[in-house]
């Protein structure tokens, strides 16, 4: 609703002050915030002068190889000779997981993830490859060599079973 006032330009938007809504007892309590004379957008000596294009990469960003659900079956009926990452909680794998995956759940890393062999080939997957992307990420960023992402994940490995 504020993005809509400030927008329309009406009301008064809460510019400066934070606004917290309790539930619990439908209170509302305003919170003023100091400005920052170091914000890179805001402050004295601002760098941020114009919006981001994103249909740029990111130079931080490294593109994560990526493999379908589908493709996974192949590799694996192949016989896989390497590490089937899955970086779901531990819970999510005790309820279903693929025959043969390595469970290192990702609020674990990087701690435990750094222990890994890194002159391996992995395949990380997650419930829908948001994690296991980020995962990936961090692994190529980190000497990993040879790693893709599952997209899909289990959401999409099980609608295959499902559908067969």
């Amino acid at each position: 609703m504020e993005a809509i006032k400030l927008l329309a330009g009406i009301g008064r938007p809460p510019l400066g002050r934070l606004v917290h809504y309790r539930a619990l007892d439908t209170s509302f309590r305003e919170i003023k915030i100091k400005k920052d004379a170091n914000c890179p957008l805001c402050g004295e000596n601002a760098t941020i002068k114009e919006p981001v294009s994103h249909t740029e990469p990111s130079c931080s960003m490294s593109p994560v190889p990526e493999i379908s659900t589908l493709e996974l079956r192949k590799i694996l009926a192949e016989g896989f000779e390497g590490i089937l990452l899955d970086v779901r909680e531990q819970d999510e794998y005790f309820m279903s997981h693929i025959e043969g995956s390595q469970l290192l759940p990702l609020s674990g890393w990087p701690e435990v993830a750094a222990n890994l062999p890194k002159d391996t080939k992995y395949l990380v997957h997650c419930a829908v490859g948001m994690r296991s992307a980020r995962a990936a990420e961090w692994m190529l960023a980190n000497g990993f060599d040879d790693v893709s992402n599952v997209a899909g994940g289990m959401k999409q490995w099980q609608m295959e079973e499902n559908s067969t």
